[in-house]
C-alpha cells in the first residue's frame, strides 16, 4: 500500500472515528491530531475510567462498645459485617492457631518459613475483600469491614510503621469510614476487669498515649458515642447509616438479638441502655487525675475527666 493510499484511509476513518488518527503511522511519522480528535479522546478515557468500589468500615480501640455498634449495623438492610479484621495483625503469629490455618492463606503465608512482606499480605486481604464484595454487590448487599485497631495501637507493634485500614484501601477504592469511642476511663477499666495487658508498661498513661496515636490516624471519619447511642440509638443510628451510605431499617433493634460477633467482651445482652461504670479502685483514679495525656484524652474526646 502507497504512502497516497493510506492517507486516504486514515482521512475515511477519521470522519467516521477521530482517534483512529492518534495511532496512524506512516512514513515512521506519527500523524499529528487536531483538536477535535484531542477532545474525543479524553471524552471517552473518562467514560472507560471505572468507579471506584466503596469500602465501608467501623473503627474503634477495644473495650468501648464496638460490638454493639458493628451487631447494630448487621441489622440494617441487606449488610454483611465481617468483624475484627486486620491482615497485618500479629495477635495470633506465636499461637497454636498459626501452625493450623487451613481457611487463611494470609495468616499461612505469614507463619511460613520464608513469610511474606506486610505488602504481600496486604495486597492478598485486598484481593480476598474484592472477591467478597463483588460477589455482595450481586447481591445487592453491602459490606461492612470492622477494624481491629487494637492490634495496631495496643500491641508490641510499632503502629507508625504500617498502614491503618483506611490506608489499605485508600488509594484503590472510595473509603466511607466511622469511628466509635466510649469514655476512656470506662474502657480502661474494661482491659482491666478483662485481664488484658498487651502492652508495657500497662499504665492508664500509656493507654492515652495510644489512644491519642490511634486518633490521629482517624482524623477524617465523622465520630460516634458509645453514650450518646445508648441514649438515644434510632437517631444515632440514622446519623451512622448516612455516614456509611447504608439505607436505615426503622426496626432494626427487634433484630440484633440475631447477630452474634468476635469481640463481644463487654456485659452481655440485647438491651441498649446506659450500663453503670464499673467500680474504679481509688489507685485507678488516683492515676488518671495525674496523667496528662489522660486528661488531654478526655478534652479531645469532649468527656468530663
Amino acid at each position: 500500500m502507497n504512502e497516497s493510499t493510506q492517507r486516504e484511509l486514515i482521512s475515511s476513518s477519521e470522519r467516521e472515528d477521530p482517534l483512529v488518527i492518534l495511532d496512524a503511522r506512516f512514513g515512521g511519522r506519527r500523524v499529528a491530531a487536531d483538536s477535535n480528535a484531542i477532545a474525543a479522546l479524553l471524552e471517552r478515557s473518562r467514560k472507560r475510567v471505572p468507579e471506584r468500589q466503596l469500602v465501608r468500615m467501623v473503627h474503634h480501640m477495644a473495650c468501648t462498645g464496638g460490638t454493639l455498634f458493628a451487631r447494630s449495623l448487621n441489622a440494617q438492610p441487606n449488610t454483611f459485617v465481617l468483624s475484627e479484621v486486620d491482615p497485618l495483625s500479629t495477635i495470633q503469629l506465636a499461637t497454636m492457631r498459626s501452625r493450623f490455618a487451613p481457611t487463611d492463606p494470609i495468616l499461612m503465608a505469614r507463619v511460613a518459613l520464608l513469610p511474606v512482606s506486610d505488602e504481600v499480605a496486604v495486597e492478598m486481604f485486598r484481593a480476598s475483600v474484592d472477591v467478597l464484595r463483588a460477589r455482595l454487590d450481586r447481591q445487592g448487599r453491602h459490606l461492612i469491614l470492622r477494624g481491629h485497631a487494637h492490634s495496631q495501637f495496643c500491641t508490641e507493634q510499632d503502629w507508625a510503621a504500617r498502614p491503618t485500614l483506611i490506608e489499605m484501601f485508600a488509594e484503590t477504592c472510595n473509603t466511607a469510614s466511622i469511628v466509635t469511642v466510649r469514655h476512656p476511663l470506662d474502657s480502661w477499666l474494661s482491659l482491666i476487669q478483662n485481664n488484658w495487658k498487651p502492652f508495657e508498661p500497662f499504665t492508664i498513661d500509656e493507654y492515652a498515649h495510644r489512644y491519642h496515636a490511634f486518633l490521629d490516624r482517624h482524623t477524617a471519619p465523622p465520630m460516634f458515642k458509645y453514650e450518646n447511642f445508648v441514649n438515644d440509638p434510632d437517631a444515632q443510628m440514622r446519623q451512622i447509616c448516612e455516614a456509611l451510605e447504608l439505607n436505615y431499617n426503622s426496626d432494626w433493634r427487634l433484630l440484633i438479638s440475631a447477630f452474634k460477633l468476635s469481640g463481644d467482651s463487654g456485659r452481655k445482652g440485647d438491651a441498649i441502655t446506659e450500663r453503670p461504670r464499673r467500680d474504679a479502685p481509688d489507685a485507678v483514679l488516683e492515676e488518671a487525675g495525674i496523667s496528662s495525656s489522660f486528661l488531654e484524652l478526655c478534652e479531645r474526646l469532649e468527656y468530663q475527666s
